[in-house]
């Protein structure tokens, strides 16, 4: 079970953490051209090799990553032995330096942000990045696929309707042998866009949640119209009563005051 290097930040870096990781997109990937600060690596090593010093993550901070992630090897014999690299081991370790020392256009450009984090010997193959709000990362189709692209083909950690989430990508990677049918399919459709433009990002989905509170809420107005309807009935009844009660009393009086000069 790999440790969570979240543990180490302090409250206020760890709730602008995206908490998850950025939407998967079949058949292709995902790469940061910058990394935000406050961005953490996990120092993850190769099988057989731990972390030095207890060195957990490197973080990005003020531009630059605040430390270099070492592994050693769990063995002491091992670790003896490794100290000189055999020369095909330092021609891959060079090659792979070379490759991620490569400087992006991007990189180094933005205030805010860090490049490439440099590699370090016997580390793991794949690395794990914990984003923050505002880190943004781009797709490209793997190889042997061609895209289909319909809209930005990045992802933005952000706010949305109150919640840390991910935007979605609008890239869809096709089999180079379907290409082209895709591609006919999607002309003969026209100009119909199955992804309109930033509705994830501005529109907010009604939620069961909500959906039961506009439903009680519509309930409770309509009871209190049929409570008034009601009132106002009751009201008129009683009212128009009086008003017979009323006419009859007089006619009686009048009634009765003829007859009692006749007699």
């Amino acid at each position: 079970m790999r440790r969570s290097p979240l543990r180490g930040c302090n409250a206020q870096s760890s709730k602008e953490m995206c908490g998850h990781n950025p939407p998967e997109v079949a058949n292709a990937t995902f790469k940061a051209l910058a990394y935000k600060n406050g961005t953490i690596l996990n120092c993850e090593c190769k099988r057989g090799f731990r972390r030095t010093k207890e060195l957990v993550y490197m973080a990005c901070s003020e531009n630059s990553w605040s430390s270099s992630c070492q592994c050693t090897s769990n063995s002491h014999r091992n670790s003896r032995k490794q100290v000189t690299p055999k020369p095909e081991d330092q021609k891959e370790r060079s090659t792979t330096e070379m490759q991620n020392s490569t400087p992006s256009v991007h990189q180094g450009n933005l205030p805010g942000h860090c490049g490439e984090p440099p590699p370090w010997e016997h580390e793991d193959t794949k690395r794990i990045y914990h984003f923050v709000v505002g880190q943004r990362v781009h797709y490209e189709c793997i190889q042997g696929y061609k895209a289909l692209q319909r809209g930005p083909a990045t992802s933005i950690c952000k706010l949305i309707c109150g919640k840390k989430g991910w935007t979605q990508p609008q890239l869809t990677c096709v089999h180079e042998r379907e290409y082209h049918q895709f591609l006919a399919s999607e002309e003969s459709q026209g100009s119909r866009d199955p992804f309109p433009e930033s509705e994830s990002e501005t529109s907010c989905p009604i939620t069961t949640t909500d959906f039961q509170l506009l439903t009680e809420a519509a309930t409770t107005m309509e009871t209190f119209i049929l409570t008034t309807e009601y009132q106002i009935a009751v009201a008129s009844c009683v009212f128009l009563l009086i008003s017979i009660l009323l006419l009859s009393g007089l006619t009686w009086q009048r009634r009765w005051k003829k007859s009692r000069r006749s007699i």
